[in-house]
């Protein structure tokens, strides 16, 4: 019974996603408002994880299984995919690079704060100073 309730509860926030882009001129497909709203829920501690976790493991242990539905979609459009080849190579190196560019930028941020909220770090290197 607690999966079902926690099942429901993933879906109902991804059906409120739905409804949002349907009622609204958001330019963002409803089922990634829904991961933004749960995300915020989360985040705001509305959710807590243990609300959510034994559907989420279930669903992360299956995530391969997702990716089908969109490799068969590309395997009906191979044609216009082969036509296409060198701008999509493009664009995956440059994603790719961006994405690597932007992680290694967030990690050295968080890594900043991270370092100058932590009084542990900030006394040992004083003392290793002089």
């Amino acid at each position: 019974m607690r999966v079902l309730l926690q099942l429901a509860l993933i879906l109902g926030i991804c059906y409120a996603g739905e409804l949002l882009n349907a009622h609204t001129e958001i330019p963002i497909p409803g089922n990634i408002l829904g991961m933004l709203i749960l995300l915020l829920l989360l985040c705001l501690k509305i959710i807590k994880l243990e609300q959510i976790r034994e559907v989420s493991d279930f669903f992360l242990k299956r995530l391969s299984f997702f990716f089908l539905p969109p490799a068969i979609g590309l395997m009906l459009v191979g044609e216009d995919v082969k036509s296409q080849w060198p701008l999509l190579l493009f664009l995956c190196i440059v994603i790719t690079i961006v994405t690597m560019v932007t992680t290694g930028w967030a990690v050295q941020l968080l890594s900043k704060k991270e370092k100058a909220n932590d009084p542990k770090a900030s006394t040992e290197k004083t003392s290793s100073e002089h």
